[in-house]
């Protein structure tokens, strides 16, 4: 029986080749960011909080690497 985490890794859409293709790509970052459905961005926010890093933070790191 797969894990929690895994069904909702499926269930998102973020196979292991689908992940995989976003870290090769020119902008890593910014495809793993689009790799996140809308309805878990305030999940990643929290996650963000619990290492002193802000949703601007975030926002600025994914405008640099689209430079």
């Amino acid at each position: 029986m797969a894990s929690a985490n895994r069904r909702n890794r499926r269930a998102n859409g973020m196979k292991g080749s689908t992940v995989c293709k976003a870290l090769e790509s020119g902008t890593p970052l910014n495809s793993l960011y689009a790799l996140i459905p809308e309805n878990r961005h305030a999940a990643l926010d929290r996650f963000l909080r619990l290492f002193g890093k802000s949703t601007d933070d975030l926002r600025k790191a994914l405008e640099r690497e689209r430079s």
